[in-house]
């Protein structure tokens, strides 16, 4: 399989904060004198190249605040963080205190300069829950703060294709495309081997609802040599997880394995009916584990092809929306179209849960 890296492009924020941590880095001058050209503490485990590099050390100071109510569902049982330049890499489990949610830990032995710092939360079992990254400057001589966000953890998608309808096509290649924004969230390009059978592999993803169509080219990714375009389907990112999905021409992802698991809830109860002077949908109010709800998102489908279309974004008290859709154009015919829709919630950080399960109405024209 010949696969080309992932292109991200701009979006909305999507997920924000679930942990804050307050990062205090220290240069500890009196011991880089000491300790020049060792590297690392107790309890640390250190990789770096065959010969390790030397130079004045400081230490990292880090103190992680956990946001109380988060561990109800996934109690978290260990927290790491990793300091990471190069092939030069410093990883410490932090002293995780669940009576106060606070982990706390020092990094010694570490280069001056420019380091990626990465915290990760677990869960029993070693599940990885939250994540978050910055970029730390270790200064001779000097203190430094940052904070760190920690959102729900991406995860990585495995697409199994069976590509075999096209054999009789030459060279193909394909796209995996994320979201109906244009231009598309995250675009992934992959080769398609003489097998016609192949497997595209995601990572970093955020974890949530995610919409996906694979369109697939002969020879070049100019429009003129498109040869399918395949349906809007979604697909559930779990944080720290791997999602598998198989994939064959015509209505794309037959098989979704994993549920992501954020809150706040999806809205439940939804009903959709015809009234005089429109489509009223109803659902079931949604109380998140923090009650920290912030409102609610309407989507709805007119056309597969089309996919999900964000219609409105409702205040907590709202548990109902009246749609009423574009007229269509009369063609003499007593015609009908399927409408699909669904309710997302989301709460005050940003995050919004999965979509509910879709409800369909017959619309006259």
């Amino acid at each position: 399989m010949v696969s080309s890296p992932v292109t991200r492009y701009p979006n909305r924020p999507t997920q924000q904060g679930l942990l804050t941590l307050v990062l205090m880095s220290a240069i500890l001058l009196g011991i880089a004198t000491l300790v020049s050209g060792c590297f690392g503490g107790l309890g640390q485990s250190i990789s770096y190249p065959s010969s390790p590099p030397k130079g004045p050390t400081g230490g990292v100071a880090v103190r992680a605040l956990v946001a109380k109510g988060l561990e109800q569902e996934h109690p978290i049982v260990r927290i790491a963080a990793t300091l990471q330049r190069g092939n030069h890499r410093i990883s410490q489990d932090l002293v995780f205190d669940p009576d106060t949610m606070t982990a706390s830990g020092t990094l010694n032995g570490v280069l001056i300069g420019s380091w990626q710092l990465r915290i990760d939360a677990y869960s029993r079992g070693d599940k990885l829950l939250y994540s978050g990254f910055a970029s730390i400057l270790v200064e001779e001589g000097r203190t430094v703060s940052s904070k760190i966000v920690l959102t729900a953890a991406p995860g990585t998608l495995v697409v199994e294709m069976d590509l075999r309808k096209f054999a009789h096509h030459g060279f193909v290649k394909g796209k995996l495309i994320f979201g109906t924004d244009s231009p598309p969230n995250i675009v992934k390009e992959f080769g398609v081997p003489e097998s016609f059978q192949t497997t595209v592999t995601i990572d970093e993803l955020p974890s949530r609802t995610h919409d996906l169509r694979v369109e697939l080219y002969e020879n070049t990714y100019h429009q003129h040599n498109r040869i399918y375009e395949g349906p809007w389907q979604t697909v559930s990112i779990t944080p720290g997880e791997v999602t598998q999905v198989s994939w064959s021409p015509a209505w794309g992802i037959v098989e979704i394995i994993g549920t992501i698991d954020v809150p706040p809830p999806s809205p439940t109860q939804v009903h959709a009916s015809v009234e005089d002077d429109g489509i009223l949908l109803r659902w079931a109010p949604v109380e998140p584990p923090e009650g920290d709800l912030a409102g609610y998102l309407v989507y709805v489908q007119l056309d597969a092809f089309v996919g999900y279309q964000l219609v409105a974004e409702l205040p907590t008290t709202k548990t109902s929306y009246l749609y009423r859709p574009e007229p269509f154009p009369d063609n003499g015919r007593d015609d009908r179209v399927l409408i699909q829709f669904a309710v997302s919630s989301f709460d005050r950080g940003g995050h919004e849960s999965l979509r509910s399960s879709p409800v369909s109405i017959s619309w006259s024209r």
